[in-house]
């Protein structure tokens, strides 16, 4: 196996499908002064005391964002299908320690590589169909702009490494924007995706099925759904219910944005209440189409 260098920046790393070598650099990108975002404060364990006498918003403490990699899931305009990160462009807010997670569902390693935001996830390859390897790491982004990661391990292979070359499969975005009392959270839906030992099958499932956000704070959800079946996001206590509309075609997701704001903290159901895996088996159970929303205060 060949071994990848990055413009010479040491590597460090996160999911799911191998990668090869592309320069990845950072967009010029204004820089502020992170001492004056309200998040300093919250980051070093201090209190602002300026923000909670102007404002009895909450303040946003931490975000966690979720990716998965899956081997051969996404068309490319040559037609052939690619191996890919799903929401391979993402938002994070400047100053918030970010925990990232790569569900990766491909048998080979991979990163998620940044070198100005000091970001080297290093994702471990899975060891059976249908059960993702989970790497995760923790960073706080102290630049804003626009950042473009890479993957640095070969993946791909059936196609010359070709995903690793190209934006919006084993390379993205990340968008580090200025503090705002604003969450981003990224799901994935595949169908049989997820490997169900008590029936030895793979099933329909959410990538990931279980969520934490913080309380009061509005929440934008980004949804890549892969299969062609709707599917839905609903919690009768948190007044969420929202339609996921089906691919249009194999290899070539949806994506669907909206937002909601979690006014109680605690942990509350979620299901999909639209037919789906076949016989329903993955609507009954949790960590495929149903799960849980953690809101922390």
């Amino acid at each position: 196996m060949k071994k990848m260098v990055w413009a010479g920046v040491a590597l460090t790393a996160v999911i799911l499908a191998g990668c090869g070598a592309n320069t990845a650099q950072s967009s010029s990108a204004t820089q502020t002064n992170p001492t004056t975002s309200p998040t300093q404060a919250v980051s070093n364990g201090t209190t602002n005391t300026n923000l909670s006498s102007q404002s009895e918003s909450p303040v946003l403490k931490s975000q966690t964002v979720t990716l998965t990699i899956l081997p051969g899931g996404r068309l490319g305009p040559d037609g052939k299908m690619h191996d890919t990160y799903t929401d391979p462009d993402f938002t994070v807010v400047q100053g918030v320690p970010v925990t990232l997670t790569v569900y990766n569902y491909d048998g080979g390693s991979h990163t998620l590589t940044n070198s100005d935001l000091g970001l080297n996830l290093q994702a471990k390859g899975s060891t059976k169909k249908g059960v993702p390897a989970v790497t995760t790491v923790t960073f706080t982004p102290t630049k804003e702009g626009d950042f473009k990661w890479q993957c640095m391990d070969p993946c791909d292979g059936d196609n010359q490494d070709w995903a690793m070359t190209h934006e919006g499969y084993m390379q993205g975005t990340i968008h580090v924007v200025p503090y705002a009392n604003k969450q981003y959270v990224y799901l994935t839906i595949k169908d049989g995706l997820q490997y169900a030992s008590a029936d030895g099958k793979r099933h329909d499932s959410y990538s990931p099925a279980n969520l934490t956000v913080q309380q009061g704070i509005p929440v934008q959800v980004t949804v890549e759904n892969f299969d062609t079946g709707q599917h839905s996001i609903t919690a009768p206590d948190l007044n969420l219910n929202q339609v996921i509309q089906g691919a249009k075609k194999d290899g070539v997701p949806t994506t669907t944005t909206f937002t909601f704001t979690p006014e109680k903290s605690g942990t509350f159901h979620w299901l999909c209440t639209i037919q789906c895996d076949g016989n329903g088996w993955a609507m009954s159970h949790d960590g495929y189409m149903a799960g849980n929303i953690t809101v922390n205060p």
